[in-house]
């Protein structure tokens, strides 16, 4: 009798005791994500005529992130995020190779490397009693690396080419979109994302040369891309 007085009230405290820390408040979560991001608009687009042209293709994402509720509705929400998207040269090669015959061309590209720090808020919409809508809003600062890049000829015949070189600059970086958020226990949450994010990004002296014509000029690339992450957060009570 006395063992199944005791187990008895061991899970009456066991039940009290988890059952009272469900009910408390959470005081903020942190979490990582990574997804893939599709280059969108004059971000992609291989013109060489085209000065805003940022020759991207679809790249990948990484987030470091921390959300501090600030009343039922609304989080707080801070974000570290690299970027780095692959450079698309094999259109430029093709369009020398078909406007010179007999020629071969070759060309060498690097990667875009994006890096933001955002800040901004989410807006809860309750879906059911552990899936959660969030649509999101976050602005903050951003440095970007454009990628070297170069065709020429591979034989040297010909003084048909297209360059430009790699430089940093900085500017605003943005995110606006929707989130989801599943508790998983006590402590873990599946929180997918789906966002349209980039920036303005101002890079000085970004050397450009189109059929060995040089020109030195700031380069102001709008970087766009629709952002696709699955990502774990763990939660703090």
């Amino acid at each position: 009798m006395k063992s199944i007085s005791l187990l008895g009230i061991l899970l009456l405290w066991a039940n009290v005791l988890f059952g009272q820390n469900e009910e408390q408040p959470l005081r903020f979560y942190l979490g990582a994500s990574y997804g893939t991001s599709y280059a969108l608009a004059d971000f992609k687009d291989t013109d060489r005529t085209n000065p805003d042209a940022g020759f991207a293709k679809d790249g990948q994402k990484i987030d470091i992130y921390g959300g501090f509720p600030l009343n039922e509705k609304f989080t707080f929400v801070g974000t570290f995020r690299y970027q780095s998207f692959e450079t698309e040269v094999e259109d430029l090669i093709k369009e020398f190779n078909a406007e010179t015959p007999g020629v071969e061309f070759t060309g060498n590209t690097e990667n875009w490397q994006t890096y933001y720090l955002l800040a901004g808020v989410f807006y809860r919409i309750q879906a059911s009693k552990k899936i959660n809508f969030f649509p999101r809003v976050a602005i903050g600062p951003l440095m970007a690396n454009n990628p070297g890049l170069s065709v020429s000829a591979s034989d040297g015949s010909t003084t048909r080419n297209f360059s430009r070189s790699s430089e940093t600059g900085f500017g605003l970086g943005y995110e606006l979109g929707i989130g989801m958020k599943n508790d998983l226990g006590k402590h873990f949450s599946l929180m997918p994302t789906f966002t349209f994010g980039g920036g303005y990004v101002h890079i000085p002296d970004v050397v450009t040369t189109n059929d060995n014509i040089t020109i030195k000029s700031d380069y102001e690339p709008v970087i766009q891309s629709f952002n696709l992450g699955l990502s774990v957060a763990y939660r703090f009570y």
